[in-house]
């Protein structure tokens, strides 16, 4: 979009000999946003100044906004306030005239390669996103400061909050839990996942508080630190698992939970850089035997987490958070004796962990042996200061 009829042709037949189609030339800003309309271009040329009320940056907004189709801006203008209102649209390209035809050809290459990678990050996010909002369990992620960033539709049910409405509320507000035995509402103490990447799951038989204060049972909880690219933890996903649906992920034959005593045996999760809901790669060391048995215990396949952990265990045997998984998957499966004794090799390595000495106080408590599960438990809460 050219004021200029003499170098609009200019442009014009060196795009045409770089191979490009022309959908039309135009004048105004008005004009270009109804051929742009009309055409469906897969780039825009726009000169900043135009004819008529309207600029090439006013014309841009709508174009991008509107019809999401990249803008490569031409101007013989490169002033800083200029530059900025131009910047300020996202623009997939700037320049400044006279410009070469080699320029012009480069620009355009390296616009339609960005919005065609932007098209598949899109349509990657879009099925993402749809897959999230389909689950029955409810997933709620935070970030480093424990503001809530996205609550999908199963979790919306459980909390009465609206994704736009929790959006950046911290997650106490959005999140609140009933305890089964005081019936105290609580919530998710998040720090040590943030801080660590070590997390431990809610009382068995807990309830998600509705805003309507309607109690949602719940059949289980994790959460799971999200790591940036660097490895460092950026924030928290939380799954809910409702008592009311089936998991849509494999489940394996559970212990009962009638003893409203009992506490869940909280678990281990170092997620690495890989994304939790993606099937993981074949591991070749200990790390990533350690972070498939992970992914592996949040889709409840624990007979397939005991493996992972296990082949983890054997490439470095003093790796007491794949001990810690194992006996967590173990306990999963209502095989008490092996869990007890899968813990006790964690303990060996780290004994002072408070997590650990939790784990194993509720198997204890779990099968009777209350002194014992008691003196876990009093040792924990020694090192936990």
């Amino acid at each position: 979009m050219e004021d200029d009829f003499i170098v609009a042709k200019v442009i014009e037949n060196s795009l045409i000999s770089l191979g490009y189609a022309i959908a039309g030339l135009v004048a105004t800003g008005e004009e270009a946003i109804v051929k742009a309309k009309s055409e469906r271009p897969d780039l825009v040329l726009m000169d900043i100044r135009l004819q008529g009320k309207m600029d090439g940056i006013k014309a841009s907004e709508t174009i991008h906004a509107t019809l999401n189709i990249p803008v490569i801006f031409l101007t013989a203008f490169s002033d800083q306030k200029t530059f900025d209102r131009a910047l300020a649209t996202a623009p997939y390209g700037y320049i400044i005239k006279p410009f070469s035809a080699n320029t012009l050809s480069t620009t355009i290459r390296v616009a339609l390669e960005k919005k065609h990678a932007d098209q598949k990050k899109d349509e990657r996010n879009f099925w993402l996103d749809s897959t999230i909002s389909s689950l029955p369990e409810g997933i709620i992620t935070i970030n480093g400061e424990g503001d809530v960033l996205l609550v999908n539709q199963a979790a919306e049910r459980m909390t009465g909050w609206q994704n736009k409405e929790a959006y950046k509320q911290p997650l106490e507000q959005v999140l609140t839990f009933v305890d089964p035995i005081t019936n105290e509402p609580f919530h998710y103490n998040v720090t040590p996942i943030l801080g660590e990447g070590i997390i431990g799951t809610i009382p068995v038989n807990s309830c998600v508080l509705s805003k309507d204060l309607t109690h949602h049972k719940l059949d289980d909880t994790l959460a799971i630190p999200i790591r940036d690219s660097t490895g460092e933890i950026s924030g928290v996903a939380i799954v809910l698992y409702p008592r009311t649906t089936s998991p849509t992920w494999q489940r394996a034959q559970e212990p009962d939970r009638s003893d409203a005593q009992a506490r869940e045996v909280s678990i281990t999760f170092e997620t690495g850089r890989k994304r939790i809901f993606e099937p993981a790669t074949v591991p070749t060391d200990a790390t990533g035997w350690y972070d498939h048995g992970n992914y592996l215990l949040f889709q409840r396949q624990y007979e397939e987490a005991i493996s992972a952990y296990s082949n983890a265990i054997a490439m470095n045997p003093l790796n007491f958070p794949s001990w810690y998984g194992k006996g967590t998957a173990l306990a999963k499966l209502n095989r008490i004796d092996e869990a007890l004794d899968t813990y006790e090799h964690a303990l060996q390595i780290h004994p002072r962990n408070s997590r650990i000495l939790n784990a194993k106080g509720v198997l204890l408590k779990r099968i009777g042996k209350e002194a014992e599960a008691d003196r876990c438990f009093e040792l924990a809460r020694l090192y936990s200061v």
